[in-house]
């Protein structure tokens, strides 16, 4: 086994000890620099988040929210609100709209490439740069990134957290890990995977305790004004949406899982299905696949709780990659394959369903076509109501679930967050 532990333990001064990583030549190997991942962010966000605020349905609560914060009060966009994400646009918007926003999201989402390659290579494994490629290939990643939303920023905090736990700095890493919670509160289990993944080996447990003893009271801070907001009680945690049985959630669940990966790339994880079962037995010795499978399993079982966003599968997104990176198809040629079926999924989408009734399905009929994938079509309604007020009845949130549901016709319910 590695000098792994000894390199990450509780002293945290030691420099990692990183196995060199087998497979190809030293060219091969060495991959994408931070610069060149950086680079390629900015290159392909650049023209498209000058395109508006985005297509998110609660994109104009946000921007309320960011109001009030101007005014020195405070009401989460929705329950329970994202106190972080709603400060950061309180300060943006003023100073250049949508662009300014967007453009710090977009930096976001570079940075959070960055981290993910670091975070694979801390853990010993080989190309991390084309994971954090894979991650930014993924439709709902890059909607995410050129446009006014909050999850792109959890993300970026947590991974930075964690590259800054690994090393032992536990302070700013609980900070960075209540930062990413108060973008989003679902990355509360994301954080607890990491911790319990890098705590299930005895020598790691104190530097998890630390962490945690620094993000617990801030991430509860975090919440604090919506606390305030609700007259002192926790309301706010109320999420609002109702529970529409089981078959009702796994339908959606199950639909909305392959809307969101594609065609392509659930074909390419099937491939890998018999490595990633295989890597559960090295669960003892490897804590990267400690975590990205506790991270899939806890984003996946949300969402069968509350089956609504393709973008609540994000954190997801970042989870299975990071699995596939601790086995053996971690192979350049296969995580090549997985960015070219997610620029497929942007592309042209399949869908093969499409709901008896918008906003408030009960189910579905089979009705199969070939569309505009995610991003064109999202690009496309971006277009079409860039010069409207981001407002949940202005448009674009119907026109954005079009690969998902096909085009709506009247007589849906009011839009949100289903389909």
């Amino acid at each position: 086994m590695p000098a792994r532990n000894v390199a990450l333990g509780d002293e945290g001064s030691a420099l990692f000890a990183v196995r060199p990583p087998t497979g190809g030549s030293g060219a091969a190997t060495r991959g994408l620099s931070d610069r060149t991942l950086l680079a390629i962010t900015a290159v392909v966000t650049l023209p498209i988040l000058w395109m508006g605020y985005g297509t998110d349905v609660d994109i104009g609560d946000v921007l309320e929210s960011g109001e009030l914060i101007r005014r020195f009060d405070y009401a989460p966009s929705r329950n329970p609100g994202v106190p972080v994400f709603e400060s950061i646009v309180a300060v943006l918007d003023p100073i250049g709209g949508h662009l300014a926003v967007n453009l710090a999201t977009a930096a976001a989402a570079g940075v959070t490439v960055v981290g993910l390659a670091r975070l694979v290579r801390s853990w010993d494994h080989p190309n991390g740069d084309l994971v954090g490629m894979a991650f930014l290939a993924s439709p709902v990643v890059f909607i995410a990134a050129t446009s006014t939303g909050d999850f792109i920023w959890a993300a970026m905090f947590f991974v930075w957290g964690a590259l800054l736990h690994l090393r032992g700095r536990s302070l700013p890493a609980g900070a960075l890990f209540a930062l990413a919670i108060g973008s989003r509160m679902s990355t509360l289990l994301v954080v607890a995977a990491f911790l319990i993944a890098d705590g299930w080996e005895p020598i790691n447990r104190r530097r998890c305790v630390r962490s945690l003893l620094a993000a617990a009271p801030l991430a509860v801070l975090m919440y604090v004004p919506s606390w305030l907001a609700f007259d002192r009680t926790f309301e706010f945690l109320d999420y609002g949406q109702t529970y529409r049985g089981f078959a009702n959630h796994l339908g959606r669940f199950l639909y909305k899982n392959f809307i969101v990966a594609g065609l392509v790339f659930i074909g390419l994880v099937a491939t890998a299905a018999p490595a990633l079962l295989a890597s559960l037995k090295q669960w003892g010795r490897e804590p990267l696949v400690r975590f990205s499978f506790l991270a899939l399993v806890a984003t996946e079982a949300l969402f069968l709780q509350f089956p609504w966003k393709g973008v609540h599968l994000l954190p997801a997104v970042m989870a299975i990659l990071l699995w596939i990176a601790a086995t053996t198809r971690n192979t350049r040629p296969f995580l090549w394959a997985l960015v070219a079926a997610s620029l497929v999924n942007g592309l042209v989408a399949f869908r093969p369903l499409a709901p008896d009734r918008p906003d408030d399905s009960r189910g579905g009929r089979w009705e199969p076509a070939l569309q505009p994938g995610l991003v064109i079509n999202d690009i496309d309604c971006r277009l079409t109501y860039m010069s409207e007020e981001p407002h949940m009845d202005n448009g674009a949130w119907d026109c954005t679930l079009e690969p998902v549901r096909g085009r709506a016709s009247g007589g849906g319910a009011t839009p949100s967050a289903e389909s």
